[in-house]
């Protein structure tokens, strides 16, 4: 009876056994094939990720500069004196501006002195957490 069910296993789990041994054996060819597809694939990422930062680099410009600092400069100013008197009573009686423009100028100052400084940190951490 030992015979028997050693026979009827060993003819079962034999095949088996020797099916997940073999399944992972891949040729030389397979892996060139596989090796050639992720290189393509990677170099189109390469070229990808340079297409990307030279469009960045085009569309930086002297003029969106200029731009934030003629129109957020001021603002920011304004909105840091209005906001420094009413704190802390200074006495320079810096009128503020009326209800809708002074949500804009708080608005402008905000970016201006939060939001501007803190993309290239944001952006720089990224690059960063990004390398392998």
């Amino acid at each position: 009876m030992l015979g028997f069910i050693s026979s009827i296993v060993s003819g079962v789990l034999s095949p088996l056994f020797s099916w997940l041994t073999n399944k992972d054996n891949v040729t030389m060819a397979e892996y060139a094939a596989f090796s050639e597809t992720e290189k393509a694939v990677y170099v189109s990422y390469i070229q990808a990720t340079a297409a990307a930062n030279a469009a960045k680099a085009s569309n930086h410009s002297f003029a969106a500069n200029v731009m934030v600092y003629a129109f957020g400069l001021p603002a920011a100013l304004h909105w840091g004196a209005v906001f420094l008197d009413s704190t802390f009573r200074f006495g320079w009686a810096v009128p503020s501006l009326p209800g809708p423009y002074a949500g804009a100028e708080q608005q402008i100052a905000l970016s201006f002195f939060i939001l501007a400084p803190a993309l290239p940190i944001i952006s720089g951490v990224a690059g960063l957490l990004n390398r392998k």
